[in-house]
């Protein structure tokens, strides 16, 4: 029996990694700034799309960019064989995102703000425990590395990670393409595996993760999952009779410090149990 833990950005917020709507700041400093047509001051494409796109150019997060960008590139495909400038902003906010990422982990002190997700490491079993992380960044792993510990495949990053050649984005058009699809379908299918098995299911439990609206993809495996898991009876998994006593026993658990997540997390059947507190707090709790 074992523990699925999903995991968000509220996790590597631990290590001063940018959040949703800090992710943008973070990343401009990264862009090239390129001069205006029109003679204004130099723009980075952060800028640039954000003054095109969001009149009132605040309180824009990285999904919400992202999602816009990711509609823009199917209107660039349209014009045939003109550049698709939209593709090309895309590549270099991607490169951006993985020197930001990956000088973040370099740069942990794990004496530090690093120790909590040491011992984050430590409560895991391995054996019986799966990860599943919307996370690009490998902090699990180094930690993981620095403590010795095999992992194997139990960390799943389901939208790809900074090492990795493909990195989807948190929005109900990523896997439109291809390119996206394929590499990434298979963890998609193996979570979703993961998350019906209740026979070996004993906690369902999301650390640092708005469940947000415009991932419908990310929704759909949770919603899809929780109603197999939900029926009156259901006859097999893999082959095995799942005991009555296990047909959705497991308990939902949701840290988060914000109240305002609770609306996003309505669908499941069975309520959820809330810890409005930071990982670090309920780590300690978890620890006893």
């Amino acid at each position: 029996m074992g523990t699925i833990y999903v995991l968000g950005a509220g996790l590597s917020k631990t290590c001063n990694i940018a959040t949703d709507a800090e992710m943008l700041a973070a990343l401009d400093p990264l862009l090239k700034a390129t001069p205006q047509k029109d003679g204004g001051p130099p723009r980075t494409t952060i800028e640039h799309l954000t003054e095109q796109n969001f009149l009132d150019g605040g309180g824009i997060g990285f999904e919400l960019f992202m999602s816009n960008l990711s509609s823009l590139k199917f209107l660039g495909d349209c014009w045939g064989g003109k550049k698709n400038v939209f593709r090309e902003e895309e590549r270099e906010l991607r490169t951006a995102l993985r020197s930001y990422l990956t000088e973040c982990v370099k740069s942990v002190n794990w004496n530090a703000e690093g120790k909590a997700i040491l011992d984050f490491m430590k409560i895991i079993n391995w054996s019986a425990d799966h990860i599943l992380t919307f996370n690009y960044d490998e902090l699990l792993e180094t930690a993981a590395e620095k403590l010795g510990i095999a992992v194997d495949d139990r960390i799943i990053h389901l939208h790809g990670a900074v090492s990795e050649r493909t990195l989807a984005w948190p929005t109900f058009t990523k896997f439109a393409y291809r390119t996206t699809k394929a590499p990434l379908a298979p963890r998609w299918k193996k979570a979703f595996e993961l998350l019906r098995n209740q026979a070996e299911l004993d906690e369902l439990v999301f650390i640092g993760y708005s469940m947000p609206p415009a991932d419908l993809e990310a929704k759909a495996l949770f919603n899809y999952s929780d109603w197999y898991n939900s029926l009156p009876g259901i006859p097999f998994f893999h082959g095995k009779q799942v005991p009555a006593s296990k047909r959705y026993s497991y308990e939902i658990c949701v840290i988060n410090p914000s109240p305002a997540v609770q609306q996003n997390y309505k669908f499941f059947r069975r309520a959820p149990r809330f810890l409005w507190q930071k990982f670090e707090v309920w780590l300690r709790g978890r620890r006893r």
